[in-house]
């Protein structure tokens, strides 16, 4: 109970976003999943997102997707040590999963979003 009041004292919407990416995966991908069957809707919906943008997401980047990533103290720290890896370029944070982005042209950006 306690990570999931951190997580939405610390989670933002779409329009603090300073991204232009994320704001768009926030529009595209986000807010387009019913909740029903999330994981399902999630990867089709990032896969079609990042094939729309290939002007930014590159052939050679890479994502993975974790899910569960605040269920226990034990997944909490599997997560914190997968964003401070020195491949994770852009992390998102969606409580009920985070999204990590290899892109080696990219700074190290995380970003806690509102699911």
């Amino acid at each position: 109970m306690f990570s999931f009041l951190k997580y939405r004292l610390k989670s933002q919407g779409k329009f603090r976003l300073h991204s232009p990416f994320v704001y768009d995966f926030y529009e595209e991908v986000l807010e387009k999943i019913t909740h029903e069957n999330w994981r399902e809707e999630l990867h089709n919906k990032l896969n079609d997102f990042l094939l729309s943008k290939k002007d930014v997401f590159k052939e050679d980047d890479a994502f993975i997707v974790k899910e569960d990533i605040h269920t226990d103290k034990e997944k909490e720290r599997e997560w914190e040590e997968m964003i401070g890896s020195e491949d994770a370029k852009l992390t998102i944070d969606c409580y009920h999963f985070g999204i990590i982005f290899k892109m080696e042209r990219k700074e190290k950006q995380h970003f806690v979003l509102r699911f």
